[in-house]
């Protein structure tokens, strides 16, 4: 089962990692995709082949999740809840967010709901962030991050806000977001080894 899990975890990295770099380089040559002369359906040739690469790499991260959850030997109930829930979830959004207008107060909520959840964690858990705060550092720029996407997001339905600067500042917070994760799993991780010496 865990020879399994690992299988699946590096498939999924794998396809993560190469349908990334296939978006990231050239993804108008790869498709044939040419502005002047846009498919007329979702399904024609080239929009077919730009929503495989567009949503394949979200679909690696998935399955590698699914993988450590294999390899880790958790129940089967677990396994299936979380695949269920993920896939199901992303197919559900990835479908509904088409035909969906943009709509300002869902906006709204959704940021207001993303900065309830991010205080009420801060809140309840106040006394196991004192001792962890690179978990504490990577919720917080995770959430920055998350302000500025809103802000890249609205740029298209707000001119006032012009065309913008380059999104690195949001890429920066990410980043750093799932540093700061890895280092407090990390410290995690070695606390408990020197503990069971």
């Amino acid at each position: 089962m865990k020879n399994k899990g690992k299988a699946i975890f590096w498939g999924g990295v794998f396809i993560t990692v190469f349908t990334g770099l296939i978006v990231s380089l050239d993804p108008g040559a790869l498709c044939n995709l040419d502005p002047e002369n846009l498919p007329k359906t979702i399904w024609s040739y080239p929009a077919l082949c730009f929503t495989a690469w567009a949503f394949t790499p979200p679909l690696g991260i998935i399955i590698a999740a699914i993988g450590i959850l294999i390899h880790a030997e958790a129940s089967r109930i677990t396994i299936l809840r979380f695949s269920l829930g993920t896939i199901g979830g992303y197919i559900v959004i990835s479908f509904a967010n088409g035909p969906v207008p943009h709509i300002p107060a869902l906006f709204g909520i959704g940021g207001a709901l993303i900065l309830s959840f991010y205080f009420f964690i801060l809140w309840m858990n106040a006394d196991r962030l004192k001792d962890n705060a690179l978990k504490l550092a990577g919720y917080t720029s995770l959430v920055i991050g998350f302000w500025f996407t809103c802000g890249l997001g609205s740029r298209q339905y707000q001119p006032v806000l012009g065309a913008g600067e380059s999104p690195i500042d949001i890429m920066t917070y990410f980043a750093l977001a799932m540093f700061f994760f890895w280092l407090s799993e990390k410290r995690k991780y070695n606390n408990a080894n020197a503990a069971d010496r």
